[in-house]
């Protein structure tokens, strides 16, 4: 129990900012590849990638 209340008080501190706001833009990022490569001739390279 002592774990989840240590990981909710990391993910609500100001230092946490530091290590989410990178990993936040990886994950948008590859979002965004998904979103607009999705209906295009570069689907099947994308997709065999993931």
């Amino acid at each position: 129990m002592k774990f989840l209340v240590d990981l909710f008080g990391f993910l609500f501190s100001k230092k946490s900012r530091l290590v989410l706001i990178p990993f936040l833009a990886v994950i948008l990022l590859f979002a965004a590849i998904f979103v607009v490569l999705a209906n295009s001739s570069w689907a099947p390279f994308v997709y065999a990638v993931f």
